[in-house]
């Protein structure tokens, strides 16, 4: 697999707009309309609302991470969105969500998800990174951020 900042780019990370979670979801998703990485952004924005009405991906700490596998999906991919005033996700903690991270793939793309999931869950148990990550102030910051955290592992 590859480094974990080649999964994603600055055009994938937004400042959300949205102060409800399946909003939030489809404002995120919306960022893989009309790219090399979803054939049909319907079908992955159901997908990623129906994971989510099963359970929650709010995971606490300030952080949610909805994801799916879905055929539609030609490239591995996961956008970034931050919410400054943070989103009820009905996470664990009760706490808002201020940092999702949004991760789409296709079906046979199975061992390359999961160590993606487990290397984005490594980046963001380091506070620092998180919190980095949630304040800063452009798009460009943010993938520094996981540029330089890939460097260190």
């Amino acid at each position: 697999m590859e480094e974990i900042h080649s999964y994603t780019d600055k055009k994938y990370v937004k400042y959300l707009s949205s102060d409800n979670k399946f909003k939030a979801i489809e404002e995120l998703a919306m960022i893989f309309k009309d790219t090399d990485i979803c054939a049909d952004i319907d079908a992955l924005i159901k997908a990623l609302i129906e994971r989510e009405e099963i359970m929650s991906t709010g995971i606490g700490f300030g952080l949610a991470i909805p994801h799916a596998k879905i055929n539609v999906v030609k490239k591995m991919a996961f956008a970034i969105g931050i919410s400054k005033k943070g989103i009820d996700f009905d996470s664990m903690d009760g706490r808002p969500v201020h940092l999702i991270i949004l991760v789409a793939a296709g079906e046979k793309q199975h061992k390359n998800y999961l160590k993606l999931l487990s290397s984005i869950m490594s980046m963001l148990k380091n506070e620092q990174v998180k919190e980095k990550i949630i304040k800063s102030e452009s798009t460009e910051e943010i993938i520094e951020i996981i540029n330089n955290f890939s460097k260190l592992k």
